[in-house]
């Protein structure tokens, strides 16, 4: 048996059919959008306390997950990388010049011989790539050999994955973000207790502290007080319906579904399944009980396959006991056949999976126009993409270059105190519309 998102698809004696059994009531989802307050206890890994990231303290893999079988995402997100990145980073100052607020780009060969001994230019592509995800950025800072007699150098900065790094639960138990002392970094996925290392946060106003720390530079979330979530977090089941739409085309075309039933099962049978096996089996954990229940559930669903498919199952029932939960709320058992016009499905399919694409565009924070997204073969005139281009340059990048560069910039402060003003920006170069560029200097003459 082969699980498709809420499908289920069966080989019996009489064919392959398809299942869709409502498990809503009783299965817990991932991306459960229900106002999760997933960070509001801190969990135990390596023996350290940490604010959990994500319902199953695994929401950067997740992400990670969803995405690499994403049509749309990760295109989408490059190219905001890359709209982002620009011509790349440079050093500039601010400088006001007719009531208007200017960046000044210089060049600092002192400042500059720092950056390239520590390829900063990989440091800035790792960091947009963390925060165009997740909207937050774990940075290693390393102390050079003076910071053991109080003189306070950056030696290098480090891009550390997302999915390595936990902040560790306030000591004081606040849930804020600015009491976190340590962060934990390690295989969160193998859990392999050698791979762990705490590392203290790292103090700008005081970096001579330690000789490595970590600091997590993020864009605040409303309503989260540690992490940061994705800005795409809302159209994560846009998502997930997009991805399976291929899945179950290619399932369709390989074994031509004849035949498909909703199982409507009702919540109570599997709560009081679910205690059963807790008492007979006490000493077992949260996973071996979600396993075991994952087993009846396909079991059962194999048995109403098998008891459904094929002539020879002509006069058979399915028999079962209504009854009243404690509210007096009705609770049964319902099998309901659907015919299956698979034109009619696939072109609804189709119909979603446009909303689905229009809905993750949003969700990205890109306009259309600059995603590339071409929708019935109809792509955005090159106006559309310059003004969208223009409003994305205003509005959207400022904030996130201060995130993703803000260890940058707090490094050049500290390494070099006497150069007051000077930071690392992204240089963008300003694109014109093609009317205001002369003959001789436009694209089509330049290739």
């Amino acid at each position: 048996m082969e699980k498709i998102g809420k499908f289920s698809f069966v080989d019996t004696a009489a064919g392959h059919y398809a299942i869709a059994m409502d498990w809503s009531a009783s299965m817990s989802q991932f991306f459960d959008l229900g106002g999760e307050n997933w960070d509001g206890d801190p969990v135990s890994v390596a023996g350290e306390r940490v604010v959990p990231w994500g319902k199953d303290n695994n929401l950067p893999n997740a992400v990670r997950n969803l995405l690499e079988r994403n049509n749309l995402g990760p295109g989408i997100l490059d190219r905001k990388t890359g709209l982002l990145y620009g011509q790349g980073p440079a050093l500039y100052r601010t400088v006001i010049e007719g009531n208007e607020r200017v960046q000044q780009w210089v060049d600092d060969p002192e400042i500059q011989a720092w950056l390239d001994s520590w390829d900063y230019k990989a440091f800035v592509r790792a960091a947009l790539v963390e925060y165009t995800h997740l909207n937050g950025v774990f940075v290693r800072y390393r102390m050079g050999r003076g910071v053991r007699i109080g003189r306070p150098w950056v030696a290098r900065l480090e891009c550390l994955p997302s999915a390595f790094c936990r902040l560790v639960w306030p000591e004081n138990d606040s849930r804020m973000l600015e009491d976190v002392r340590n962060v934990l970094v390690g295989d969160f996925d193998s859990f392999r207790s050698t791979t762990f290392r705490r590392f203290p946060v790292f103090d700008k106003w005081n970096p001579a502290r330690h000789e490595a720390a970590v600091r997590y530079h993020s864009m605040r979330s409303f309503g989260r007080n540690m992490y940061a979530i994705s800005c795409f977090y809302g159209s994560i089941p846009w998502l997930e319906n997009a991805n399976d739409l291929p899945r179950i085309i290619r399932h369709l075309n390989e074994n031509m579904i004849a035949a498909a039933y909703v199982v409507h099962a009702p919540n109570l049978y599997w709560q009081e399944m679910r205690d059963q096996i807790q008492e007979m089996h006490p000493d077992w954990t949260m996973e071996q009980l979600k396993k075991e229940e994952a087993k009846l559930k396909d079991r059962l669903t194999q048995q109403i396959a098998d008891v459904m498919a094929g002539k020879n199952n002509a006069g058979k029932f399915f028999s079962c006991v209504d009854f009243t939960d404690e509210y007096g709320h009705a609770q049964s058992w319902k099998i309901e056949p659907i015919e299956m016009n698979i034109d009619k499905y696939i072109e609804a399919q189709a119909k979603i999976s446009r909303i689905a694409d229009s809905s993750t565009t949003s969700g990205f924070g890109l306009s259309p126009a600059l995603a590339n997204i071409i929708i019935d073969g109809k792509s955005d005139s090159g106006s559309q993409m310059l003004y969208a281009l223009k409003i994305f340059y205003g509005a959207d990048t400022q904030i996130a270059e201060d995130i993703a560069l803000e260890a940058i910039n707090d490094a050049i402060r500290i390494n070099f105190p006497e150069k007051k003003g000077v930071f690392l920006g992204l240089y963008r170069k300003v694109i014109n519309k093609e009317d205001n560029v002369t003959a001789g200097e436009r694209a089509t003459n330049q290739v």
